[in-house]
């Protein structure tokens, strides 16, 4: 009776267990990647095989979109991994953390977002320093006060504090 249940699991794993391992994707090693897509991911070339599977994925369907892109967007492409390579791990945790924050927005507050970030691009290079400086140097509490303030406030009050803070700035130099 033991060799027939045996002979079952055996067969239980080659015909159920075994092809569900198989249809998990597995990205390949760092030495197994072509050479295009080694260049396009030199950055993560001492980390690779250490990032997780879902992150390497990701970075496999970028590299591999690469090709087809416009030399324009090729380099920006690079200067972002460039960029990224700079950073630190904490670095790279916050902005990975907001990414994910980002994604979970309504379509609404995405366009927000977009919004402000044109707006804070826009500024002088001065302006822009001093308000991270600022930033910088507010409290916790301060700067949760300052977000729940905007929050609170309408796109058309939000873009009225905005244009305030730029003509108090300009008033003062």
């Amino acid at each position: 009776m033991k060799p027939i249940l045996l002979l079952l699991s055996v067969l239980w794993s080659l015909l159920i267990v075994q092809p569900l391992l198989a249809a998990t994707p597995v990205t390949p090693t760092w030495s197994q990647l072509n050479t295009q897509q080694q260049q396009v991911l030199t950055v993560f070339e001492g980390k690779w095989d250490q990032l997780p599977e879902e992150r390497r994925q990701h970075l496999l369907q970028k590299a591999d979109k690469f090709a087809s892109l416009q030399p324009e967007q090729q380099q920006r492409m690079l200067q972002r991994f460039d960029r990224w390579k700079k950073l630190s791990p904490e670095e790279q945790t916050v902005l990975r953390k907001r990414y994910d924050n980002y994604k979970n927005l309504s379509p609404d507050e995405k366009v927000e977002v977009r919004k402000r970030v044109q707006w804070f691009q826009a500024l002088p290079d001065d302006q822009k320093q001093e308000m991270r400086e600022r930033w910088q140097s507010m409290s916790p509490e301060k700067k949760e006060k300052m977000r729940e303030r905007f929050r609170n406030m309408t796109p058309e009050q939000r873009e009225n504090a905005r244009e305030r803070m730029i003509h108090r700035r300009q008033n003062i130099h």
